[in-house]
């Protein structure tokens, strides 16, 4: 699967799962550009409030079904340290 379709398909999930109170954003090597082909796909949460428990194991089970070879990773960043979350902000790319 292209990587834009399945950055699309990972972020049509997220929204159907919480409000648009919550920012979606790309980072990592895809955000920063300097992304291998076998590199993962790394996608932040960003809101007012964390995010269940729950509801994000629900998003990440829907994402595990995606159909793809690549490993997704999908983090709430208002439950991360300060230092991670502004590195994270500073080379995101909203979804």
């Amino acid at each position: 699967m292209n990587k834009d379709i399945l950055i699309q398909e990972i972020v049509k999930i997220i929204r159907k799962r919480l409000s648009r109170d919550y920012r979606v954003l790309l980072f990592g090597s895809w955000a920063k550009g300097n992304a291998l082909e076998t590199s993962d796909i790394d996608i932040g949460i960003l809101g007012k409030e964390e995010i269940s428990w729950n509801e994000m194991a629900k998003i990440k089970d829907e994402v595990d079904d995606i159909p793809t070879l690549r490993k997704i990773d999908i983090v709430d960043l208002i439950s991360t340290e300060v230092k991670f979350k502004e590195n994270v902000l500073k080379y995101a790319k909203a979804l």
